[in-house]
């Protein structure tokens, strides 16, 4: 008789369901885990209000994880049953265009893994090879499964390449993504970090991490008060983590001639921003762009992890069953938590 299990399915726009389905087998280079812990994520939160381009449902969603390997696929040798595993959600192929100039997150052959919503995942064969991790014992399968975002912010860190001494200003802080900023920013000597948000609860966990600066958007504005806390110039560099129009125009307006601007958070397609071309030009402001990142940043995120540098713990704010998937993405919406752990167990 075939083996059962459970896993949550999304079936459509804010339609997600548990569902028993066959326990799969690995083939040839997979791996199965069965998951001790999947993290919610802010991609999750979109794929359960609007679905994704590449995955027509229904499909098993979730993504970031941490597990047991349970069984192992023929010529696979780095990995065996028992080994607690995580591992980022796609991978490069290595050859096309975009990977032999060192871009592997732009690759046009992305290999992704989804599933994590669910009491056993299959990991694809490129993932196991590339980007696949053992989590050392003193890592608790929680923080392993922050992988996954840390590896896009680590991408985005080294693009923004931040400095001693400088200023820095975050956008949508309190999230997970702006949490894990505000600690490589310390890393690197960031001297002064601003955070801006909207929820008292998450710019505390900010401040805790690291900020020194806090700024409530629906208190002041938060144009005027980042020109204030830098005697008027701007940040040397403004990360927007919010993933909105106007904040994508106003981090342009926070930063200082000679500065960067990393926009982090994405718009939707088709989606218009307006720009003082005048003071992007002549005041020499980079525009930077970024997405996912390559299996280089893949295991410098995994490092950060591994050896304590960065603390994950905050980030993670309460544990339900899968039967409670929807709940935990609602909480993340409301803006009650920063991530919510589903352990299949419960």
């Amino acid at each position: 008789m075939t083996k059962q299990m459970n896993a949550v399915f999304y079936l459509g726009p804010e339609h997600i369901e548990l569902r028993e389905m066959s326990l799969p087998e690995p083939n040839a280079g997979e791996l199965l885990v069965k998951i001790r812990a999947a993290t919610t994520c802010g991609t999750d939160v979109k794929m359960y209000r609007r679905g994704h381009p590449k995955f027509p449902p229904p499909f098993v969603f979730g993504h970031e994880f941490g597990g047991d390997v349970v069984g192992v696929g023929k010529g696979v040798t780095n990995f065996q049953a028992g080994m607690r595993v995580t591992a980022n959600v796609f991978a490069e192929c290595g050859t096309c265009f975009y990977c032999l100039r060192g871009q592997g997150n732009l690759c046009e052959n992305l290999t992704y893994n989804f599933g994590a919503f669910a009491e056993y995942m299959i990991v694809p064969e490129s993932i196991v090879r590339k980007n696949t991790f053992e989590i050392p014992s003193h890592i608790s399968y929680a923080e392993a499964a922050l992988l996954e975002p840390l590896v896009t912010v680590v991408h985005g860190w080294r693009k923004v390449a931040s400095k001693p001494r400088e200023t820095a200003a975050i956008i949508g802080a309190g999230g997970p993504i702006s949490l894990m900023f505000i600690q490589l920013l310390r890393i690197s000597g960031v001297e002064k970090i601003i955070a801006i948000g909207r929820s008292s609860l998450r710019l505390n966990v900010a401040r805790e991490l690291g900020a020194t600066e806090i700024v409530n958007a629906k208190e002041v504005n938060t144009t005027e008060s980042v020109r204030d806390l830098t005697a008027g110039y701007g940040a040397d560099i403004v990360i927007e983590c919010a993933g909105k129009k106007d904040t994508w125009e106003s981090s342009v307006d926070m930063v200082r001639k000679g500065g960067r601007v990393l926009w982090f958070g994405g718009l939707p397609g088709g989606e218009k921003v307006e720009l003082d071309a005048a003071r992007i030009h002549y005041g020499e402001i980079d525009l930077l762009n970024m997405h996912g990142g390559t299996a280089e940043n893949a295991r410098e995120a995994f490092d950060l992890i591994a050896s304590g540098r960065l603390d994950m713990k905050p980030l993670l704010n309460g544990e339900l069953p899968l039967r409670q998937v929807e709940d935990a993405l609602q909480q993340m919406i409301a803006g009650e938590v920063v991530k919510m752990v589903i352990n299949p167990e419960l």
